[in-house]
């Protein structure tokens, strides 16, 4: 079996596996900060991830190895488990059910974790969510699950809107309680539920530089005293994330930490 390794970070990951697929890899799997691609061949790889190097190994059913290695993550309330382990969610627990794709969330990397336990610790029974850079809509649907009336998602890439759509029928999110759509902060939303644009929740997993180009859009975007909730970003930024917010007036502004891993939370100025 012909494998690739290729150093990993978030900022650069999701580049990196649409290269490595528009190579031909015939399966990516995550692990230890490494990217694996699975090849039949070695192949002439873009300059941006010739960084890494091949490795031949003992043949494995790649896919049955990655699916015997996910258990269940427990975030706050909420369980968040592959299809197969639907079983396993705790009595009490809000099961929450994604397919693992190689280039989405699945919830079981730390930023993601951590902002559904950020989401677990508010009472958002009847409010609305923004969730930028939605991915497989695991945010969103988190919060639909726990309480929300209404949560959109909204992501540059068009390919995820499918999966987030389809993310959300697994789950039985009651219709109109979910939206996805493409775009940016800079584009319109749509009003049949949030006429103005303006959300109680605002949740972004995406990473630092990005938030701190989006400070002033998060503004726009969110209730006076509305919870922020920002993930994806590595320690070592973190001083970039707080300026940003102190810049744009946001008040209550906490950080909880995992590995590398930061999560902010914060409200916006009343």
């Amino acid at each position: 079996m012909l494998v690739y390794h290729l150093p990993g970070t978030f900022e650069t990951r999701e580049d990196h596996l649409d290269l490595l697929w528009e190579a031909g890899a015939t399966g990516l799997e995550e692990r230890a900060g490494l990217i694996r691609a699975y090849f039949d061949e070695e192949t002439e790889l873009p300059p941006l991830i010739r960084d890494g190097e091949w490795r031949l190994e003992a043949d494995q059913d790649w896919l049955a190895e990655f699916k015997a290695n996910l258990r269940p993550v427990q975030a706050g309330r909420v369980t968040i488990v592959p299809p197969w382990l639907r079983a396993e969610i705790p009595a009490g627990q809000v099961g929450l059910v994604i397919e693992p794709g190689m280039a989405f969330g699945t919830g079981h990397h730390a930023t993601t974790r951590m902002a559904v336990e950020a989401l677990s610790d508010l009472n958002l029974d009847g409010q609305t969510i923004l969730d930028v850079g939605t991915g497989s809509g695991v945010l969103a649907i988190a919060g639909a699950l726990l309480g929300a009336e209404y949560a959109l998602g909204v992501d540059i890439d068009p390919i995820t809107i499918p999966i987030a759509e389809e993310n959300a029928r697994d789950n039985a999110v009651p219709e109109g309680r979910t939206a996805f759509m493409v775009g940016t902060l800079g584009d319109d939303l749509p009003g049949d539920v949030v006429a103005d644009g303006v959300f109680d929740v605002l949740v972004a997993n995406l990473y630092a530089e990005l938030h701190d180009l989006l400070a002033g859009a998060y503004v726009g975007h969110l209730r006076p005293g509305g919870p922020l909730i920002l993930t994806g970003i590595l320690t070592t930024k973190l001083p970039l994330v707080q300026d940003a917010l102190d810049r744009e007036g946001f008040t209550d502004v906490q950080v909880r930490t995992d590995g590398e891993w930061a999560l902010v939370t914060a409200r916006a100025g009343e």
